[in-house]
């Protein structure tokens, strides 16, 4: 009976743990790769997936927001957004184009990726685009879980990267049951990661 409750009071605390502390984030500690900042070629702003059909998720709102801001301070020549829309369009690329040039961006300034729908394939395609403007460096934006992966297939196609996860997420501010969906995100990542290592997917 002692060891029953003992074992129901270690399941409360763990449960506790899980919901109202940063396990989750520092479980994926591994997986958050930030560089120091300092000027590249161009910024590139990976989208994070949509809310619903037709309206951006915040994980893809919040990358959006700090690549501009980088943007802003002089990181980069071009701002290049990848993404794109299982749905069919617009896609994400587009959409985050449209708001960047409605707050007065230069089209000469933006471009847009927007065929993507793997994290392997923004490597891909924004590997052309950068072979065609002759650009070599980004600062990279993305989710802080999904930093190292997305760092790390870039790299191994050539391009020298910055990585710049969102350093205000969503994904730091995660309580109580957020935090159930940061940990599917975490182990998801964690997978995908081991198996592009292992050349079984990208």
């Amino acid at each position: 009976m002692i060891r029953l409750k003992i074992g129901g009071l270690s399941a409360i605390v763990l449960a506790l743990a899980f919901f109202f502390t940063p396990f989750v984030q520092f479980l994926a500690g591994p997986l958050i790769i930030s560089d120091p900042l300092h000027q590249a070629d161009a910024i590139v702003v990976l989208g994070g997936g949509w809310e619903t059909k037709g309206k951006l998720g915040s994980s893809t709102l919040e990358r959006y927001h700090y690549g501009i801001n980088l943007f802003q301070q002089g990181y980069g020549k071009y701002l290049i957004f990848s993404g794109g829309n299982l749905w069919g369009n617009p896609s994400e690329a587009e959409e985050m184009a449209d708001m960047a040039l409605s707050n007065g961006f230069s089209e000469r300034e933006v471009i847009i990726e927007g065929s993507s729908e793997t994290t392997w394939q923004n490597t891909l395609f924004v590997k052309k685009i950068l072979l065609e403007k002759k650009l070599q460096s980004v600062v990279l934006v993305t989710s802080p879980y999904h930093s190292r992966r997305a760092k790390t297939m870039f790299t191994d196609k050539g391009v020298t990267v910055i990585s710049a996860p969102v350093p205000d997420s969503e994904f730091y501010n995660a309580f109580g049951t957020d935090q159930l969906h940061m940990a599917g995100l975490v182990i998801s990542e964690y997978i995908k990661l081991g198996l592009y290592q292992l050349h079984l997917t990208g």
